[in-house]
Formats: C-alpha cells, structure tokens, sequence
C-alpha cells in the first residue's frame, strides 16, 4: 500500500485501514515502530484478546497512531 493511500485513511481517520497498510513498510521504519502499529492494528481487531492479555486497548491504539502519524508524515 502506498503512503498516500496511507495518508487518505489517515484523514478520513480510518486508522484500521491505515494501520494495516503501514504496518508492512520497511523503508524509513524501525523495526519498534512497526512492531508498535502492528500491536495496534491488532488491538483493533483482537480487542478481547488483547483485554485478556491485561492491555488497555485505548493505549496501543493511540500509541500506534501517533507512530503512524510520524512515519507517514501527519
């Protein structure tokens, strides 16, 4: 997915769709940031897996968007 499609979720605050497609860049992407919005994207989708785990769902979501803001450039 490219970062202008990426950019569009992102304004449109799709941050599922948006996470999903950045999560998969490797160009200019720690290996932490992307480890930080893949944990995110699944949060979103595994909520009840991740409360089971003990994670505050709201956390990792928002930490993984503002990586994602970051990495794309919002």
């Amino acid at each position: 997915m490219k970062a202008h499609a990426v950019r569009q979720f992102i304004a449109d605050k799709n941050y599922k769709a948006a996470l999903l497609g950045a999560r998969t860049f490797r160009i200019g992407v720690t290996a932490e940031q992307r480890s930080i919005m893949s944990r995110a994207y699944e949060a979103i989708v595994h909520q009840r897996f991740y409360q089971q785990l003990g994670k505050n769902i709201n956390e990792c979501i928002d930490e993984g968007v503002a990586v994602l803001k970051e990495v794309v450039g919002c």
